[in-house]
C-alpha cells in the first residue's frame, strides 16, 4: 500500500476509532446537515432572515453555485470508483459486522473488524452509523456540498465574522469520516473542490450578479478635468431623452467626455458610442432569450469602459433589468448613478424597487405618482416634469398646415395607426392593425389611414400589406408629435406614443398583441389593469381610454371599437378632455436641464 493510502487509513481509523455514545449521536445525526436538501432548506430560511433585501437572489445564486460543486464531485466518484471504506481492500473489513444495534432515534450502528494487522493496531473495528455505502468515495459528496454553502456565503458578506462558516462545513467533513463513510483525502479533496468551484462559479458571473461587489471606493477631489459621464440608454425615446440631457450637459459643461451607449440621436448630441441602442431594444420574455447573447456583449463592453474610463458618474435612461445590474457594478466602484425614467414598479415585479437603494444615487422620475413608492423605499428621488412636453412645440400654425406637410386630405377624418415601436411588434400588431382599416373604411370611406414609421419599418413594405388588404395608408417618417396632433382619432400599440398622443389631445383606442408565451407570463406577473400609459397616469376606477389585448385585439375588434367611438361625438370630446388632464399632471418644468443638474451635482469634484 502507497504511504498516502497507509496514512489516510490510519488517520480514518483513529477519527473513526473515538468510542463516545454522545459523539457517536452528534455524528450520526449531525451528517444529515451535509445532505443536499438540508442545505438548500436551511441556507434559504437563513438569508431570507438575514438578507431579505437580496432574497431570493442570493439563494439561488449560493444554491447553484454548490450544485455545481456537486455535479463536479459526482462525475468525481464515478471517474476514481474509489471504494468505501469498509469495502476498501486497505483496511481488509470483513464483510459481516460484529455487532449491530440503533442510536436513540432508530439510526443503525454497525460494527466491523479490521482485517490488516498493522492498521488494526491502531484501531481493531470499524464503525458505520447508518447505511453501509461501500462504492464511490472519493470525493466526499456531503464536505463539498457544505464548503461550496460556506464558501459562497464568505463570498456574499463582508466582515472577518463571515469566515466562521467554515466551522459547521468542518464540522460536517468530520462526521463523515465518524460515521465511516469516507476517508479523510475524501473530505480535504471534497472541501477544496466545494469551495473552489463555488468561489470560481460566483466570481465567473460577478458582473451580472453583484452578490459581492468589489470594495466601494471612497469618492475623492481629483484635478481639473473634463467631466466624465457615461451613458446608457436602450429604446428610442431614451435616446431622445438622454440627447437632451447630454446637449444641457454640454451647455454647463463644455469639455465634458461623454460615451456609452445609444442611437442617432445621442450620437449627433456628441455621444462617443460604444454599442448600438437598438441592440438592446428587447421586450419579453422570449425576446430576452433569444437576444441574450447580444445583451451579454454588450454588457461587457459597457462593463470595461466602467473599468477602464473611471466616468464621475454613470447616467441610466430606463432598460431597466441592463441597468441595474450596471449600477450595481458602477456603485460598487465609488461611481455615483443616476437613473432617468422609472421603471414600471407598479406595474410588476414591485418588490424590485426595495433593492434599489444600494444601487443608484438618485431616481428622477417621469410620473408624480412614482416618487411616493421611492420615498417609502429609501430612494432619493425627485420629479421634473415629463420629457415629452419638451418635445411638443407645434412646428404649424394649424391643423389644416399640419396636414398638408403630411400629405393628408384637410377635408378628411384622420385615423393613426402605430404598431409598435419594436422590431418584433410590427409580426404581431401589422395585420390585425391593417385589416381593421380596411373594415373601417367599408363603413365609413371618407377616413383617411396614417402610420408613422419606426425606424426599422420600410415604407415600401408597409403599403405593399395594405395594399393586399385592401386598405390605402400614408406613411410618414418623423415629426410624430405633429402628425398625432394633426389627426382626429388614433389606434395605438401601448407604449410611450400613447402618452405622447395624450399629450398631443388626440383621442385613442389603445391596444397590444404579443408573443402568446410572453401574454401568459405578464398575466401571472402585471400587477395593474391597465396597459395604457394615459390611464395609469389619470388612475380612477376604470380606464377613460379603452384598451383591447391579444384576443380583444384583432382587426373585427379593433374597428367595431374605432367606429362606435368615431360615432359618438360626446365620447370623442370626453376622450379630449381626458388628454387635457393627463398634460396638467405632466407639467413640471424643465426635465432636461433639471436632469442635467442632477447629474453635475453627483459626479465626483474635479
Amino acid at each position: 500500500m502507497p504511504d498516502w493510502q497507509q496514512l489516510d487509513a490510519a488517520l480514518f481509523l483513529r477519527i473513526n476509532g473515538w468510542d463516545s455514545p454522545a459523539w457517536d449521536m452528534i455524528a450520526g445525526y449531525g451528517t444529515d446537515l451535509g445532505h443536499g436538501a438540508v442545505l438548500a432548506l436551511l441556507l434559504g430560511a437563513g438569508l431570507r432572515l438575514a438578507d431579505p433585501r437580496r432574497f431570493p437572489k442570493n439563494w439561488l445564486l449560493i444554491g447553484l453555485a454548490a450544485l455545481t460543486a456537486g455535479l463536479v464531485a459526482q462525475g468525481l466518484k464515478e471517474a476514481t470508483a474509489r471504494p468505501r471504506p469498509i469495502a476498501s481492500p486497505e483496511l481488509a473489513v470483513a464483510r459481516q459486522p460484529l455487532e449491530t444495534g440503533r442510536m436513540p432515534g432508530g439510526r443503525r450502528i454497525r460494527v466491523y473488524r479490521v482485517g490488516d494487522p498493522e492498521l488494526a493496531a491502531i484501531s481493531p473495528t470499524l464503525t458505520v452509523l447508518g447505511n453501509p455505502h461501500r462504492y464511490r468515495a472519493f470525493p466526499s459528496g456531503h464536505t463539498t456540498g457544505a464548503f461550496a454553502v460556506a464558501a459562497g456565503l464568505i463570498y456574499a458578506f463582508s466582515g472577518r465574522g463571515r469566515w466562521l462558516w467554515l466551522l459547521p462545513a468542518g464540522f460536517i467533513g468530520l462526521t463523515r469520516v465518524a460515521c465511516g463513510a469516507h476517508y479523510p483525502l475524501d473530505v480535504a479533496v471534497g472541501a477544496l473542490l466545494g469551495s473552489g468551484v463555488a468561489v470560481g462559479f460566483l466570481r465567473l458571473f460577478e458582473c451580472f450578479h453583484g452578490l459581492a461587489s468589489p470594495p466601494r471606493a471612497a469618492v475623492v477631489p481629483r484635478p481639473e478635468g473634463p467631466l466624465r459621464v457615461l451613458m446608457v440608454a436602450g429604446e428610442a425615446s431614451a435616446d431622445r431623452y438622454g440627447a437632451r440631457v447630454l446637449t444641457a450637459l454640454r451647455a454647463s459643461r463644455p469639455q465634458i467626455e461623454a460615451f456609452g451607449i445609444g442611437g442617432e440621436k445621442l450620437t449627433r448630441a456628441g455621444l462617443a458610442c460604444e454599442g448600438v441602442a437598438s441592440e438592446l431594444e428587447v421586450v419579453g420574455f422570449t425576446a430576452v432569450l433569444t437576444r441574450l447573447p447580444t445583451l451579454v456583449r454588450l454588457y461587457r463592453q459597457v462593463l470595461r469602459l466602467l473599468r477602464e474610463r473611471r466616468p464621475d458618474v454613470l447616467v441610466c435612461i430606463d432598460l431597466p433589468d441592463f441597468n441595474f445590474m450596471l449600477a450595481q457594478q458602477a456603485r460598487a466602484r465609488g461611481v455615483p448613478v443616476l437613473f432617468f425614467i422609472s421603471p414600471q414598479f407598479w406595474a410588476w415585479r414591485s418588490g424590485r424597487i426595495r433593492k434599489l437603494a444600494d444601487r443608484i444615487s438618485k431616481m428622477v422620475v417621469a410620473f408624480p405618482f412614482e416618487t411616493a413608492y421611492y420615498e417609502r423605499a429609501g430612494v432619493p428621488v425627485a420629479f421634473h416634469g415629463h420629457p415629452l412636453l419638451e418635445d411638443l412645440a407645434p412646428r404649424f400654425e394649424s391643423r389644416a398646415a399640419a396636414r398638408r406637410h403630411f400629405g393628408l386630405d384637410a377635408g378628411r377624418t384622420t385615423v393613426v395607426l402605430a404598431p409598435g415601436s419594436r422590431r418584433s411588434e410590427w409580426h404581431h400588431n401589422g395585420s390585425a392593425l391593417l385589416g381593421a382599416a380596411a373594415r373601417i373604411a367599408e363603413v365609413r370611406p371618407e377616413v383617411q389611414f396614417v402610420l408613422p414609421l419606426a425606424p426599422h419599418l420600410d415604407a415600401a413594405q408597409v403599403r405593399g400589406e395594405a395594399e393586399r388588404t385592401g386598405v390605402r395608408v400614408i406613411c410618414v417618417r418623423g415629426d410624430t408629435h405633429d402628425l398625432l396632433g394633426a389627426a382626429d382619432f388614433g389606434i395605438l400599440c401601448s407604449g410611450t406614443l400613447t402618452l405622447e398622443a395624450a399629450l398631443a389631445g388626440l383621442p385613442m383606442l389603445i391596444f397590444y398583441r404579443g408573443n402568446w408565451l410572453n401574454a401568459i407570463v405578464a398575466k401571472l406577473l402585471v400587477e395593474t389593469d391597465r396597459i395604457g400609459l394615459p390611464n395609469i397616469v389619470l388612475g380612477g376606477p376604470k380606464a377613460v381610454f379603452p384598451e383591447r389585448i391579444q384576443h380583444r385585439a384583432r382587426a373585427a375588434e379593433l374597428a367595431a371599437e374605432a367606429l362606435r367611438i368615431l360615432d359618438d361625438p360626446d365620447e370623442l370630446a370626453a376622450l379630449r378632455e381626458a388628454t387635457r388632464r393627463v398634460r396638467e399632471q405632466l407639467e413640471g418644468g424643465a426635465p432636461s436641464r433639471a436632469v442635467a443638474e442632477e447629474a453635475l451635482a453627483l459626479a465626483r469634484v474635479r
